[in-house]
């Protein structure tokens, strides 16, 4: 009881703290190249999910990927990670006769853990959108989009101040997070309104060095993740000892040939690898 006393205390403190930083994100100069996420194209995977899941993943060489990096001045691994995901999807929705023409948007995680809290346990997450530009043909291309995509969120990130993105959530009664998670399913909500995202793409830094259990070695890692209505796709990807594994989870009546997907993927990546070779 005395702590709920105090959070309306803490509420005026945050807002107090974020205000600043809200004014200065939104009234400073943008930068005319940089895109902003548009709006959401609803795909299959922004319906109603059923109770079946799929689970799909594949390995890729990190050498590699850091390797076409290079290419994009500036571009990280978890932007390629990106740009594969978002070159499978348009594959794969292009098969389907299902590729719309505006760009899908994914949700990625991103840490606002403090330097003086690097050992500290726990995870401090906040996310940021991205568009995919899985319009774009060209893979490189797609990339360096990407790249740019990117960095314009981490810059909105960090000058809001992603941690205050974070505190936010605290304020939120969990029984009422719950009621409207529910509501939300029972009135069938994600086949009504606007989409926020496509898909997540979450990546997960993992050891370099192999590691061990009772003498047997973890030959690869792969991921799972939770799918939600309106939300029924997401690639968990974790690096482990020279390799990144992208794995996805889905609906079964969403994604009845995961098979495929996991096809796509590879063929994103192996065209992304030759579009880096050639230039």
């Amino acid at each position: 009881m005395a702590n709920n006393l105090r959070r309306p205390v803490g509420f005026a403190r945050l807002v107090g703290r974020a205000a600043p930083n809200l004014a200065r994100a939104f009234l400073a100069p943008r930068t005319p190249k940089v895109e902003s996420t548009g709006p959401v194209p609803r795909t299959r995977f922004n319906g109603t999910i059923s109770p079946h899941r799929v689970v799909e993943g594949r390995l890729f060489s990190l050498q590699e990927i850091r390797d076409i990096r290079k290419r994009v001045p500036g571009a990280t691994v978890n932007d390629v990670v990106l740009a594969v995901c978002g070159g499978a999807m348009r594959r794969y929705l292009d098969h389907h006769g299902e590729l719309p023409e505006e760009s899908l948007v994914a949700m990625a995680p991103i840490s606002v853990r403090r330097e003086d809290e690097r050992r500290a346990a726990g995870n401090r997450i906040s996310a940021m959108s991205v568009t995919l530009h899985s319009n774009v043909a060209d893979p490189l291309e797609r990339l360096a989009r990407v790249h740019e995509g990117t960095r314009s969120a981490k810059e909105m990130a960090e000058a809001i101040g992603a941690e205050t993105m974070t505190d936010v959530t605290q304020f939120v009664p969990g029984s009422l997070a719950a009621l409207a998670a529910r509501l939300y399913t029972r009135l069938g909500l994600a086949n009504r309104i606007s989409p926020f995202l496509n898909t997540v793409i979450t990546n997960v830094p993992g050891p370099q060095i192999p590691l061990f259990f009772c003498g047997a070695r973890m030959v690869s890692t792969f991921g799972l993740g939770p799918v939600l209505d309106g939300m029924g796709l997401i690639h968990p990807v974790f690096s482990y000892a020279g390799r990144i594994s992208i794995s996805v989870t889905s609906c079964r009546e969403m994604m009845p040939d995961p098979g495929f997907y996991a096809d796509c993927l590879e063929a994103s990546f192996a065209d992304l690898r030759e579009a880096a070779a050639r230039a």
